[in-house]
This record gives C-alpha cells, sequence and structure tokens, in this order.
C-alpha cells in the first residue's frame, strides 16, 4: 500500500482534513465545533463541495434532554499515532449538553482493505447519569434520491452526480441503526442511531463514512 500524505491545517477556529479526494473540516460556530466532508475531484473555484456531508446540531433551547439529534463537541485536539504518521490523522473531541458528557474518537484513514478507499471514522461515547431515550448522528447530504443507490439498517450508499465514479457509503457498527429521510429536491438526511445499553451510564455510538475513488459495492468493511 503506497503511504498518503495527509495535510491537516490548524487554527483557533478552524481544522482542515485534506487527503485524496477528500477534505475533512471542523469550523468553531459559537461554542463548539461542526463539521463538513467532502469527496470526490473538485477544481478549486467549486466551494459548494466543502459541504457535500454536514453535521446537524443539537438545539438545547429546543431539544429534548434525554434525546441527542448529534454529539455536541467543544473542545477538539489532534492525536498522533506514535511511529506510524502514514496511518492517518486522529482527532480527540469532547462536549457537554443538558447531562450528557460527551467524547469522540475521529479517524481519517485510508480503508485497510482497499487502498483506493478513505474512511472517516467516528468512535462516539456519551456518558449520562439521566435518562437517554435515543443517541444519534444526524447529517444533511447533499444528494438527493436519484444518487441513491442501496440503503437498509447498516449501509447507506450513494453513487452519481458530482460523485462520479466513485461511490459514498455512511456505514453502521457496533449495533448502530442507520435512518435516511428526504430534506428537499437535492438533500437528504442521514442519522446513525446508538443501540442504548439498558441500565448503563455509558453509551456507544460508532460509525463510518466511507469514500472510494472507483466503483465497489460499497459495502467492504
Amino acid at each position: 500500500m503506497h503511504p498518503i500524505n495527509w495535510q491537516c491545517d490548524e487554527s483557533d477556529d478552524r481544522v482542515v482534513i485534506r487527503g485524496p479526494e477528500t477534505q475533512v473540516t471542523f469550523l468553531r460556530l459559537g461554542d463548539r465545533w461542526i463539521h463538513h466532508v467532502s469527496f470526490g475531484r473538485r477544481d478549486s473555484s467549486d466551494a459548494a463541495l466543502d459541504e457535500l456531508i454536514s453535521s446537524e446540531e443539537s438545539d438545547p433551547r429546543q431539544d429534548d434532554p434525554a434525546r441527542v439529534v448529534s454529539p455536541v463537541y467543544q473542545d477538539l485536539h489532534r492525536h498522533t499515532f506514535a511511529g506510524d504518521e502514514d496511518r492517518g490523522v486522529c482527532l480527540l473531541l469532547t462536549g457537554r449538553l443538558f447531562h450528557h458528557h460527551f467524547s469522540a474518537a475521529v479517524t481519517v484513514s485510508t480503508d485497510p482493505d482497499r487502498e483506493d478507499a478513505v474512511i472517516i471514522d467516528f468512535d462516539v461515547a456519551d456518558r449520562c447519569r439521566a435518562e437517554v431515550s435515543s443517541l444519534a448522528a444526524t447529517y444533511l447530504v447533499r444528494l438527493g434520491s436519484s444518487e441513491l443507490r442501496d440503503a437498509d439498517s447498516q449501509s447507506i450508499v450513494w453513487t452519481g452526480r458530482q460523485l462520479g465514479e466513485g461511490v459514498l457509503t455512511l456505514q453502521s457498527d457496533a449495533g448502530a441503526i442507520l435512518a435516511l429521510a428526504e430534506a428537499g429536491r437535492q438533500s437528504t438526511r442521514a442519522q446513525a442511531l446508538a443501540r442504548l445499553a439498558p441500565d448503563s451510564f455509558t453509551h456507544r455510538l460508532r460509525y463510518r463514512w466511507r469514500w472510494a475513488t472507483t466503483a465497489d459495492s460499497g459495502r467492504t468493511r
């Protein structure tokens, strides 16, 4: 496998990770970090693709404290893989919402099974001693129903349009399930939902975005 020169540009209010046909951007908005993801080839003027996928944030003024629309991240730090700079880029995030204490490891790396594919892996924990009825991560995906190739509770696959010959996949892990809904003519709302652990004060949510630069099934794990 050829090593990839991952770039990570950091400032006080922005962290941008760049790799092959991949850009992950974390932006500070008020007291929290939000994120956008783009995949596929584009020229420098195609700024809209910087937000092909955007996190949808929880609103503490309106949301039910027991139902988490998306984890809240207020602190962000880069983690270095000791002795393995080619492995990828890892960010550690933490935050609080109501009685919830969130932590997440976000890793951007090459798919170990396919060197022409990139994975953005989210491993989230919610520590909360109050009632938790739902723990989710919600995204606006700027692709419509015509780009949707396949969908079930474990994998959602998009192809076509600005994706070119690439394949975009949202995959669940650790018992999480996926849900999908239309969000306008050319957008989709995608959600990963944790399988809650009864009588536990810690809940896990794990999911990943996968981009393959050549067409495949989109289901390689």
